[in-house]
């Protein structure tokens, strides 16, 4: 089974972007800034797919997505036992996108998509309400990746394997530089069972990001985090030729 995570900034059907996720012949793709999907592509695969949300609370012009070549089988609600991230769950619904999948040939998995966006969530909207017990220690603002982490610390994460990717806009980089927390992050998903493949596979961080600052490569704010019977099976983790997405100009992201 191979399993793709990709943000395709804002990818139009016309995107050079769709001919490289068909060579690659993904079981399960996890995309992100979907923009349009062009029909060759939808013949493949069985769709589930939402419109990210803005800042200021509208709908983006892309949005995030699952792939799966097979069957999306059921729903997958996310919920926390906090009422006030359920009403944030809700307002994300398009930047957290989960279904219960079963690609032709395997079992059934349960798989989220994340479009963690680059702006943080307004708290002043919960002005009684403690929001410390999900918010990151290390960072004074609250960013869906926290959201995420409190439905999933609420789920059943041992009936099915868990597969949880996307575009987490964290890089423990970051830390050294202007922000804090990022680690923590993904340290927070480590303790609840979940791996993370790309960093644990090659024994290192692999930067997936081309940064708008100077064109710098160190970034790995891409992640695939699975559940440790996944993880046992895998066979190779890997990112996508830098030298033809980065230098043709068809995401600033790398699969």
């Amino acid at each position: 089974m191979r399993i793709i995570s990709w943000n395709i900034r804002k990818a139009t059907e016309k995107s050079y972007a769709w001919k490289i996720l068909a060579d690659l012949c993904p079981d399960i793709a996890l995309l992100q800034e979907v923009s349009s999907i062009p029909k060759n592509i939808k013949e493949l695969f069985d769709i589930k797919f939402h419109k990210a949300v803005s800042k200021t609370g509208k709908p983006q012009q892309f949005g995030t997505a699952i792939f799966v070549k097979g069957k999306i089988v059921n729903e997958l609600p996310l919920s926390s036992k906090y009422d006030w991230v359920n009403q944030e769950l809700k307002h994300f619904t398009g930047n957290l996108i989960s279904c219960i999948a079963k690609p032709t040939g395997y079992p059934e998995l349960n798989i989220i998509s994340i479009y963690s966006p680059a702006w943080s969530i307004n708290i002043s909207k919960y002005p009684n309400i403690d929001i410390a017990a999900i918010k990151l220690k290390q960072n004074s603002k609250l960013w869906v990746t926290e959201i995420l982490w409190s439905a999933l610390k609420n789920a059943n994460l041992v009936d099915l394997p868990w597969i949880v990717g996307g575009d987490f806009n964290c890089s423990e980089t970051f830390d050294l530089t202007f922000s804090s927390g990022n680690r923590e992050i993904l340290d927070r998903m480590n303790t609840l069972g979940l791996t993370e493949c790309l960093r644990t596979y090659n024994g290192k961080l692999t930067p997936t990001f081309k940064s708008p600052r100077g064109d710098k490569i160190i970034h790995q704010i891409d992640h695939m985090f699975v559940s440790d019977s996944l993880f046992l099976k895998l066979k190779n983790c890997s990112i996508g030729d830098e030298t033809i997405i980065f230098s043709k100009s068809v995401s600033d992201h790398l699969p």
